[in-house]
């Protein structure tokens, strides 16, 4: 079960990457598309991030978060300004910061008890 969820995640993940251009070709590069484009960035440095969390530092999961953060921020603040042409820092952080802490928090909890997120403290006993 687990490798049939994995395999159809990558497969989205693969054919999203493929069709998305094809979008782009035939309709051009409207809103709608480009915010796809910046979430499916997002999305690529999500899973880049994810490797940190194979590293065997107690910092891991705070860099990881920290990680996942910045790349959220950043994100939200270049949609902001391809969208409205300003940027306003205080009303994204105010935003983001609860809404992220609370997404990363399920997710961690689904990927360190369902997933694959290996437990280094009891492995250095």
């Amino acid at each position: 079960m687990k490798n049939t969820l994995r395999n159809i995640f990558l497969t989205v993940g693969l054919g999203t990457l493929i069709f998305t251009p094809m979008l782009i070709i035939d309709n051009g590069l409207d809103d709608t598309m480009r915010s796809v484009v910046i979430w499916l960035t997002a999305s690529l440095l999500y899973g880049l991030s994810f490797a940190i969390l194979n590293w065997k530092s107690i910092f891991r999961i705070p860099l990881h978060c920290v990680t996942c953060f910045a790349i959220t921020f950043l994100i939200r603040c270049g949609y902001s300004y391809f969208s409205n042409g300003e940027i306003h820092l205080k009303k994204l952080l105010l935003v983001t910061i609860p809404i992220f802490i609370v997404v990363y928090a399920a997710l961690f909890f689904f990927i360190k008890y369902f997933g694959n997120i290996p437990d280094r403290e009891k492995k250095q006993d």
